[in-house]
């Protein structure tokens, strides 16, 4: 097997990260899979390669064998070997939240309404004005975004508008229409599912109008000057965590998206609401007793969630530099450790968390992105006390003055 003739090789610490910008793929290798990608890129057989680790004494020849197999099928699940396919990269932007088209097909036309109330919110650099056909649907909606409200009389960015109709039944429910700039977004038959659906489409809107680099999928607490990034997959434990944290004394920037910044990398504040599912109703009581007093809304995918606004002392406004990321995983039955894990194993599992891509990767970027992560602590985080979790990642962030 060959790699890819247009690998780059960028020195991390010990370790090396391999780009391709034809696969739009990059992989951290240790010191031991580098050399055996070196020895690839260079023309030698894996056989070749695995004789050579052997006979030089770096390994006994059933490790050598192993080492040249993982390295071989890390590349290939990356896309590097010229004989694989390509990886698909992430997206441009966040797909616009809507209906699929059948369901928009049952949706009339945008028609010009007198509203009952409306309201900007402001998220980034968006200022969304919002204009609601019945009173009964504002509460809902504020319910999930109402700490988001603004009293500015900026130009709004995007309209959302939300329509309403009576049920044909006699228990006189609202059905709601949610329009974006006059174009369908999604309707609902139940007042009980109208937050998410307005929610998601101001946080969609706001991440496609920023100029962000990376959107990764993670917790961020602040310490003041600077940030910790807790990128996890769904099911992780990450926005308990976050909670847990901004109750330990951290701010609050997100607790589920993190806007790498093109240039900068600094992470800017996306303080949505927490988006708590009912089997976590309970965790999340410890830090925010408000829990059991709020609404209790239906997402779309079915979920019955409650929706927890960040208390404002909390929430930090300004963006911040990342210092330290960690790596969260609950696990019921595992002993509290946090440990140490090299950079390119990090950019390796940040890079699966990163849902979208505002620009190309390149070599000049991903030069930029080592340069970046190279002055990063990187720590993987196993728990099942959120107490526990909360006092080691204390030990290793030091909080700035004030905090």
């Amino acid at each position: 097997m060959t790699l890819r003739p247009d690998l780059m090789f960028f020195p991390l610490d010990d370790d090396v990260i391999v780009f391709s910008e034809e696969a739009q793929c990059l992989i951290g290798l240790n010191a031991s899979a580098a050399l055996v990608a070196r020895d690839l890129r260079d023309g030698l057989a894996a056989s070749e390669i695995a004789s050579g680790l052997a006979s030089d004494g770096i390994a006994a020849p059933e490790e050598a064998a192993r080492w040249v197999s993982a390295t071989l099928d890390a590349l290939g699940s990356h896309g590097m070997l010229a004989e694989g396919g390509n990886v698909v990269a992430p997206s441009a932007g966040i797909a616009q939240e809507q209906a699929p088209a059948a369901r928009l097909a049952k949706m009339p036309s945008f028609v010009s309404f007198e509203p009952k109330w409306e309201q900007r919110y402001r998220l980034l650099d968006v200022c969304a004005l919002i204009r609601f056909a019945s009173l009964e649907q504002v509460p809902w909606v504020n319910a999930v975004i109402g700490h988001l409200a603004t009293d500015d009389s900026c130009a709004p960015t995007i309209i959302l508008d939300v329509c309403a109709a009576k049920h044909g039944g006699d228990d006189g429910a609202v059905m709601s229409f949610i329009y974006r700039d006059g174009q369908p977004v999604e309707f609902v038959t139940a007042l009980n599912r109208l937050g998410p659906v307005v929610k998601g489409a101001l946080w969609q809107s706001a991440v496609n109008a920023h100029d962000f680099l990376f959107y990764i999928h993670a917790g961020v607490v602040g310490t003041g000057n600077s940030c910790v990034l807790l990128p996890a997959a769904p099911g992780s434990g990450k926005s308990s965590l976050t909670a847990a944290l901004v109750h330990k004394g951290f701010r609050f920037l997100s607790d589920e998206v993190a806007l790498i910044e093109r240039g900068s990398f600094r992470v800017p504040p996306m303080p949505m609401a927490l988006c708590v599912k009912s089997s976590g109703f309970h965790v999340i009581a410890r830090y925010h007793p408000e829990i059991g007093t709020l609404k209790t809304h239906e997402r779309m995918d079915g979920k019955v969630v409650r929706y927890v606004p960040p208390p404002s002392a909390t929430i930090q406004h300004s963006s911040a530099l990342v210092s330290h990321i960690v790596f969260p995983r609950y696990d019921k039955d595992a002993i509290c450790e946090l440990k140490p894990i090299a950079r390119s194993d990090a950019l390796g599992r940040l890079m699966v968390e990163c849902l979208a891509l505002r620009q190309r990767l390149t070599p000049e970027n991903i030069a930029e992105l080592v340069g970046w992560i190279a002055q990063i602590d990187c720590y993987a985080l196993t728990f099942s006390s959120l107490d526990e979790a909360c006092e080691r990642v204390s030990q290793v962030v030091p909080r700035d003055a004030g905090v």
